[in-house]
């Protein structure tokens, strides 16, 4: 009967555990020790990143409770592994190309972040989503530059496109002119 009730504790025990703070620290503390180490650019720039999805996380979590101050400084901490993430990026260099899956990644991402601070900015009172617009605008900044390295020369931000002729006016305009 003892080692029955014991298991029974460990077992119940088991989502506590997980539940615990020390466990968000735990992985924190895991990414930060493989960024530490890690020599390949494109995969420092990926866990670096790995670490900024966290901090979002843990910043949902904390506006979703109310904690504001929290989530702004995890906000913070957020913006600044983005660019700790696209510096460690750029420093490759002229090996950039090489590591063209780790910006494909860190795009997606970025793009999915923009529309997460959207929902977030509706979700949190006034005074607050002035901060997440400034986070998410430095984000998109970001974004922006990711973009740019992918496609060198032959991408423009939204609305900056040239608009095409309309399809009536293209046979005129390729015709020589009659004199």
């Amino acid at each position: 009967p003892i080692v029955v009730a014991a298991a029974f504790l460990a077992i119940l025990g088991q989502p506590l555990a997980h539940a615990m703070p020390g466990r968000k620290n735990d992985k924190e503390q895991k990414l930060i020790t493989r960024i530490e180490h890690e020599t390949n650019p494109g995969k420092k720039a990926r866990l670096q990143f790995r670490l900024a999805k966290l901090k979002l996380g843990e910043a949902d979590q904390a506006y979703r409770s109310r904690n504001f101050e929290d989530g702004t400084a995890l906000l913070k901490q957020y913006l600044d592994e983005v660019r700790n993430s696209w510096a460690t990026l750029q420093g490759a260099g002229s090996a950039m190309r090489k590591h063209l899956g780790a910006l494909k990644a860190l795009e997606i991402s970025l793009r999915e972040n923009d529309r997460f601070f959207e929902d977030l900015r509706h979700r949190v009172p006034y005074p607050e989503s002035d901060f997440i617009k400034e986070i998410e605008k430095e984000s998109s900044e970001v974004h922006n530059q990711v973009l740019e390295a992918i496609f060198p020369g032959g991408y423009t931000p939204k609305g900056k496109r040239k608009p095409l002729p309309p399809k009536s006016l293209a046979p005129a305009m390729t015709a020589p002119a009659k004199s």
